[in-house]
């Protein structure tokens, strides 16, 4: 009687050690640079399966379109769909070391106090550890609670709102209203706005505007409705322009390092495309809410000018609401299993440093 556990369980290990040997493959590549030859892969199997053994397997992997031969030598490199199956196989394995966690918490000390202060820092360890671009996405002001607001009269129907975050980052806004209020007029709002809603997201300050005008047409004067009015009018400009949704960078000298990017007219149009902002913008934003990790290699990326990256990224969060991303992007012949764990764990340490400083 054919006994078909026992061709499963062949047919797995052959499969495992399919992916063992495009693993070692991968990590080869990612170290040297340098195709990558049967014998090195073999030493790299401590001795468990033969060279010509080797050979078959990575013979099947360039079949498969896992692995590729650049010319005409015996080695192989990975191809971005060798990179996509080895990422899809670590992904959801990875774990970094109790010891090399603590040390990245260690960065986020007491004296980082303010927003700008975090996402430098996070941006600074993502771009160390990994020797690539780290890029965080800031927060929208609507997550950040108020601690202070102030309203200055720059021109008619015009008003510079000057925001105070319990972060402590300061922000400027330019604002139109749809009247002309003058200086008092102004002290009005922000005294109303101050005492009734320090200490509130910005998001809830607009919902209890919202709710104060229902109640006030009922039980206040026409004078708290036009203050409350006002001050909903200034509350939404601010929001919806989210001068906060930037990208912050930092480690673009490193892709200067990588044989890669050594074309000169490549690296100046990817420098161009950080420096506007807008397809990191795009990218990062379209990911929101979600919060686990995302890996684009190679072509599966939307934007022409990173088709010769990779890019991995991950959601952080505020009072357990994901409000930004934070990511690396190097050559495809990236450290996956590095830049995952990295990413990763700083993730939760952003998330946990804003919510420590944003009360």
């Amino acid at each position: 009687m054919h006994n078909y556990n026992s061709d499963n369980r062949n047919s797995s290990k052959k499969e495992d050690r399919k992916y063992r040997v495009l693993g070692h493959v991968v990590h080869a590549y990612v170290s040297t640079a340098m195709p990558v030859s049967s014998k090195i892969v073999a030493e790299k199997m401590d001795g468990n399966v033969s060279s010509a053994t080797v050979r078959n397997i990575m013979a099947e992997l360039e079949d498969e379109g896992y692995i590729e031969q650049p010319h005409t030598s015996a080695g192989r490199i990975p191809t971005h769909f060798g990179y996509r199956r080895y990422v899809d196989i670590i992904k959801d394995h990875i774990c970094l070391e109790k010891k090399e966690a603590r040390r990245l918490a260690a960065e986020y000390d007491k004296r980082i106090r303010t927003i700008r202060e975090v996402i430098e820092k996070t941006s600074f360890l993502i771009s160390h550890e990994l020797h690539n671009a780290g890029i965080v996405m800031w927060p929208s002001i609507e997550d950040f609670y108020l601690k202070h607001m102030e309203l200055i009269k720059v021109r008619a129907e015009t008003v510079l709102a000057v925001l105070v975050t319990m972060t402590n980052a300061v922000q400027n806004y330019i604002v139109r209203l749809d009247n002309d209020l003058g200086k008092p007029e102004l002290e009005r709002i922000t005294n109303y706005v101050n005492t009734n809603y320090e200490c509130l997201a910005f998001s809830r300050i607009s919902d209890e505007l919202k709710r104060t005008l229902r109640k006030a047409r009922e039980r206040e004067g026409q004078e708290v409705v036009d203050i409350a009015r006002s001050a909903l009018s200034v509350i939404d400009a601010i929001t919806e322009k989210n001068i906060e949704n930037e990208i912050y960078w930092q480690g673009l000298d490193y892709f200067m390092d990588e044989p890669e990017f050594r074309d000169i007219n490549f690296t100046r149009r990817l420098l161009q495309m950080f420096s506007e902002g807008k397809d990191l913008i795009r990218l990062m934003k379209g990911e929101l809410p979600y919060r686990g990790l995302k890996v684009y290699i190679g072509e599966e990326n939307d934007c022409e000018m990173l088709r010769g990256c990779s890019v991995i990224t991950s959601g952080y969060a505020l009072h357990d609401r994901t409000v930004g991303r934070i990511g690396v992007i190097g050559p495809t012949r990236m450290d996956y299993d590095h830049a995952l764990r990295t990413v990763g764990c700083l993730s939760d340490l952003i998330s946990s440093k804003l919510t420590e400083i944003n009360g």
